[in-house]
């Protein structure tokens, strides 16, 4: 177990896909978090403030205009779009660098971020990276260190955990790009893979308060498998029982070490915060709650959002996630799993 200054979640912005490629999703989800939402998006695509997160797949009044980009809890949606063969990248950002020019008059100030980390598996591009991308979007500084992490359905407490020591030796903001587009990666008639997968993308604004007293707790797990493997060009092929396996026997016993840890070292009782797992599937996230003695504390995004992926975890903050300290835990592919005692800012209101 890893004891680092308290790494604070600001801030969260959630895009969800349907044919959108994942930078587009990317770039939109930073504007919105960021306040700087581009004009770009179709009228049809709205953003709900927190006050409206829970109802975000069936309240679509709200406009970009009408929305309080203030909210530190913001989600963006696009169920609403008429056409979802088409992408925000045959819309209006087919060429990403026609967007550099207006970026630094969108973003109030780049200077505020000193760092972009995301967490995806599926760039369709080997390079440049995915953070690459988005921090030249936004207008940030060539000097803003910007890289990608890939640990699958493990990531975001591992992009939490290298932006907040990224945040505490800059002394800024860090922003978190945690998504995946993976229908390109998935073969409709697999019955194990082909119905349980879906595209999205969080973008998360990440500051770290080491001048406090207060701690976050860090846990990673990780060894070969090839039951759940993307080749480089898919499909996602996964051999389900031992994935279950693997969460009911393995993390389940390195997620309750940890919490146990966390009581040994806090002045608090990790198992009384509220826990968001990866949300891999209802089923699996209740039993694996279950037996850590955290059902009462579960929190999930609805089902109708199937898998994600890594980020089903910010999604579940965004929509449900309360101000003050929660548990996080992310597992899957590698094998690979993760956990964090977090916080959650103040602006988590609902």
């Amino acid at each position: 177990m890893i004891s680092t200054g308290e790494v604070v979640v600001e801030k969260i912005a959630v895009a969800q896909g349907h044919g959108e490629s994942l930078e587009a999703l990317a770039i939109e989800s930073s504007r919105v978090v960021l306040g700087s939402a581009s004009a770009n998006l179709e009228s049809s695509r709205v953003v709900l403030g927190s006050s409206n997160a829970n109802s975000t797949l069936k309240d679509h009044n709200s406009t970009l205009d009408d929305a309080n980009l203030k909210d530190p809890v913001t989600t963006l949606d696009d169920a609403n779009l008429k056409d979802t063969s088409s992408t925000l990248d045959d819309a209006n950002l087919k060429d990403t660098s026609s967007t550099l020019d207006d970026a630094k008059s969108t973003l109030k100030d780049p200077n505020t971020i000193s760092g972009v980390v995301a967490a995806t598996f599926s760039n369709p591009n080997r390079f440049p990276s995915l953070a690459v991308k988005v921090a030249a979007a936004l207008g940030l500084p060539a000097s803003t260190p910007a890289f990608d992490i890939q640990m699958a359905c493990s990531a975001y407490p591992y992009a939490l955990y290298v932006a907040g020591k990224l945040a505490q030796d800059t002394g800024g903001k860090v922003l978190v790009v945690d998504g995946d587009v993976q229908s390109p990666f998935v073969d409709k008639g697999d019955h194990a893979t082909g119905s349980i997968f879906s595209d999205a993308c969080t973008a998360s604004i990440v500051s770290c308060g080491g001048k406090t007293d207060a701690r976050s707790y860090f846990d990673f797990l990780s060894r070969a498998d090839d039951a759940l493997k993307c080749p480089g060009a898919g499909p996602t092929s996964m051999d389900g029982f031992a994935v279950f396996s693997f969460v009911a026997t393995e993390v389940s016993k390195f997620l309750s070490s940890f919490l146990d840890g966390v009581a040994a070292s806090a002045d608090f009782d990790p198992r009384s915060l509220p826990f968001a797992p990866h949300q891999a599937n209802p089923y699996m996230v209740r039993r694996l709650a279950d037996a850590l003695g955290l059902a009462e504390n579960l929190i999930t995004i609805p089902e109708e959002l199937k898998n994600p992926g890594s980020c089903s975890v910010p999604m579940a903050l965004a929509m449900k996630g309360r101000p003050g300290r929660i548990v996080i835990a992310g597992f899957g592919a590698g094998y690979s799993a993760s956990s964090a005692v977090i916080r959650l800012g103040e602006g988590f209101v609902l």
